[in-house]
């Protein structure tokens, strides 16, 4: 008897003969009229390594699942603003744009003792003073008319009184955050701050008070901090690749800006590795 599983890798592999009653051709399952295909499947298994050895009958109720919550997506007008067109288009350039860069870089060279040397030097809250920090952490979301009179507070306290009576919820908490793993200047102000000392940071439409309330060494075994200083090492030479594909691309496309939006000199390279994602791989 064949199971339900070998008839959807069967139908994957191009053979015909286990379809269902009603499915016909390459149609290997139907929601609420909408077909699904072997071609379906196969991008489903692309979309992530975890997934690329998965059983078809996974990957099919994967597509099965998505493609339920896009059709209630679609009966609520979620795909009605008229933005919609325009943010597709984005996903479809991301993806393009992506897989462009994959196919253009190259595997950057294996870093020298010296090259390691010295991005353990640059990025010493990684390294040789990399700190286990404890904050109090109140994070909120003001609008912002609010935020000037926040910053200029100078205890936590102060900013919750000051939060409660302009009516804004905001979460409190203790946070143990590694230098290591947070964005350099918030490393470097977690290491530096005075005790007590409130600060403020910014993330989008968040805005977090942060009073270090205590530090702690971390010394990494020499074999993970080079591990380390080799991956931030290759992600800077994958960075400077990106860099200069868009400025090649840049040099031979016709750009025209409208008035008022001419860049400033040196924000066009700034931006380019936002212009595809998150830093993509280097093989194809």
């Amino acid at each position: 008897m064949v199971s339900i599983g070998s008839c959807l890798v069967a139908v994957v592999l191009l053979a015909a003969g286990c379809s269902k009653p009603g499915i016909k051709g390459q149609v290997i399952a139907t929601v609420n009229g909408q077909e699904i295909t072997p071609q379906d499947l196969q991008a489903e298994a692309r979309s992530s390594p975890t997934l690329a050895s998965a059983d078809s009958s996974v990957l099919l109720q994967r597509v099965v699942a998505r493609t339920l919550l896009a059709q209630a997506g679609h009966a609520k007008g979620l795909d009605s603003y008229p933005g919609y067109p325009s943010d597709i288009a984005r996903l479809k350039q991301d993806f393009l744009a992506q897989r462009f860069a994959r196919s253009s870089l190259k595997p950057p060279s294996a870093p020298t003792p010296a090259d390691l040397a010295k991005v353990m030097a640059d990025n010493p809250y990684s390294f040789v003073q990399r700190l286990n920090v404890t904050i109090d952490d109140l994070t909120m979301q003001p609008p912002a008319t609010a935020v000037p009179s926040l910053v200029t507070l100078k205890d936590s306290a102060d900013v919750i009184t000051r939060l409660t009576r302009l009516n804004i919820p905001y979460n409190r908490r203790t946070v143990t955050l590694d230098t290591a793993k947070v964005p350099a200047p918030l490393a470097a102000r977690l290491a530096t701050a005075t005790a007590g000392e409130l600060f403020f940071v910014r993330n989008d439409s968040q805005l977090a008070a942060m009073t270090v309330t205590g530090r702690a060494p971390i010394v990494a075994p020499p074999g993970v901090a080079a591990a380390s200083a080799t991956q931030i090492f290759e992600g800077a030479k994958v960075q400077q690749q990106i860099r200069d594909l868009v400025g090649r691309l840049r040099a031979d496309a016709k750009i025209a800006y409208g008035n008022g939006f001419v860049p400033p000199k040196g924000a066009e390279s700034a931006t380019a590795l936002n212009a595809v994602g998150s830093t993509p791989g280097v093989t194809n």
